[in-house]
């Protein structure tokens, strides 16, 4: 019986593995295998499987080189090879897919640890500029554009973000009754005519709207002064259907700070021109201001898609004289 070559012997060791790897489809095979319903894709791919074969029968001729004695030996004895062999298989076959220069030896755990941090970090930088780049947008559309009650100019209305309410849905958190009090602030110092309470009537902390409302009342607010949305569901659907219900232009828009920037941004891009009041929030945490800041951050691309999209709120509602009665 003819001796066989080690890289022979070296391929009936790990064609069998090599099959199986090769009738993967991978990430993106299964998105797209989903996408078009999987049968034509799927079937392509089986079909490709002798292809990928005879990439792995080059790759494994190549990584053959890579064994020293001992392995080779073992190799002829047994048929099995190191544990890293097909790790190797497969790094010259991507190289070989994408026309680069095979590698010329073992990758070391040192190297395999660079270039896996390498990606490590490449992923990061790529996700962070996804994340933070809707951000500077959102910072940018409102630079100069928020300030204390002393510097806001003068506008027919005060646009007041909505935001989760006390346990037993009576009174208004930290977060939503600096809010309050600034919007009230801003009506007794003639800042504003009237003020337009957006939020979530069915908020999962009870009727954020009734507790706005009844708080400004308690605080002296003539109610005729307000008026109330209760389908401003986020901060996009504040904005549209201010513009397009109830007629705005021109605010000022009363929330933390660390919410305004995107307030100001979404309202200015759907035809409002705004301003923003920051309110304070006495009594809160540095976790809770934390665990908002980066919520708001989180909210960003979101921000940016919704802006791109230019959707209708989620609430269709027909046009409502109410806030122009308000304000005279």
């Amino acid at each position: 019986m003819p001796k066989l070559r080690d890289e022979r012997v070296a391929w009936l060791a790990v064609q069998d593995r090599l099959r199986r790897r090769s009738r993967r489809l991978g990430p993106l095979g299964w998105l797209v295998t989903i996408a078009t319903l999987g049968a034509w894709v799927l079937l392509r791919s089986r079909g490709g499987a002798a292809a990928r074969m005879a990439a792995y029968s080059e790759a494994v001729d190549h990584v053959t080189g890579y064994l020293g004695e001992d392995d080779r030996e073992k190799l002829r004895a047994d048929r099995t090879v190191p544990p890293w062999f097909v790790f190797e298989v497969e790094r010259a076959r991507r190289a070989a897919r994408w026309r680069e220069r095979l590698p010329a030896k073992r990758e070391t755990r040192l190297e395999r640890g660079r270039r896996i941090l390498l990606r490590v970090v490449l992923t990061g930088s790529v996700v962070a500029a996804l994340v933070l780049a809707p951000t500077v947008w959102v910072r940018a559309a409102s630079l100069g554009r928020i300030g204390p009650v002393a510097e806001a100019p003068a506008a027919g209305v005060a646009i007041v973000f909505g935001a989760q309410v006390a346990p037993g849905g009576q009174e208004p958190m930290p977060f939503l009754k600096g809010r309050l009090d600034i919007a009230a602030k801003l009506l007794t110092t003639g800042k504003v005519r009237a003020l337009l309470i957006s939020g979530d009537a069915q908020g999962g902390s009870g009727d954020e709207v009734r507790v706005m409302r009844d708080y400004l009342a308690a605080q002296g607010v003539d109610p005729a002064r307000m008026v109330v949305d209760p389908h401003g569901l986020d901060t996009y659907d504040t904005c549209r259907r201010a513009h397009d219900v109830y007629g705005v232009t021109k605010a000022l828009l009363v929330s933390q700070e660390l919410h305004l920037h995107r307030a100001v941004t979404l309202c200015r891009r759907l035809g409002v021109d705004a301003y923003g009041v920051p309110a304070l929030c006495e009594g809160c945490q540095r976790v809770t201001i934390l665990y908002n800041t980066v919520r708001d951050v989180a909210a960003g691309p979101k921000a940016a898609w919704e802006a791109l999209r230019h959707r209708q709120a989620a609430v269709v509602s027909a046009p409502d004289p109410s806030l122009r009665e308000a304000m005279r």
